[in-house]
């Protein structure tokens, strides 16, 4: 994808802007994002972003919490990763527009012990009115290897409505 000289609703989008937004979302303790459940247990921290090829790459460290019974870190946990990393890159670009999760696919390559950081590296691959997809990868810190790979479907809209 190619964002360069990307506008939506009226507002201008930049490098900066996105960077910004992403200190915002992972360091202010009172975001609304970190109070939400398990976001907030999982404390995604922003590393980087490239505004222009709608990249992000977004870390998590590894918390006992978060292990099955194999002593690794579980499989469910990865996957959260993985939709939080999503929701972050494409909302972003969505804004003021909310997203829903449509369809989200993982494919664990190897396990990811505790003690690493795992680094979330996703990408936009395709962007419209109404749908994005997007890849991602999982990287170990340790050894730069890819742990797990993921590709959703996110659906642009407004907000569940709660009863």
């Amino acid at each position: 994808m190619d964002f360069t000289m990307y506008t939506h609703e009226g507002q201008s989008f930049c490098q900066k802007d996105m960077e910004n937004w992403y200190v915002e979302k992972t360091t202010d303790k009172a975001a609304h994002f970190l109070q939400q459940g398990v976001i907030g247990k999982l404390k995604p921290s922003f590393v980087s972003c490239d505004f222009a090829k709608g990249e992000s790459l977004l870390s998590f460290p590894t918390q006992d919490w978060q292990k099955n019974p194999h002593e690794v870190i579980h499989g469910g946990v990865l996957s959260t990763c993985f939709h939080t990393a999503f929701y972050m890159l494409c909302g972003y670009y969505a804004r003021p527009q909310t997203l829903a999760m449509a369809q989200l696919s993982v494919s664990f390559l190897q396990p990811v012990f505790m003690g690493d950081t795992m680094l979330f590296h996703g990408k936009i691959k395709s962007f419209d009115e109404s749908l994005v997809y997007a890849e991602a990868e999982l990287l170990l810190e340790s050894t730069g290897k890819v742990a797990a790979t993921a590709a959703a479907m996110l659906q642009r809209g407004s907000a569940p409505q709660h009863k």
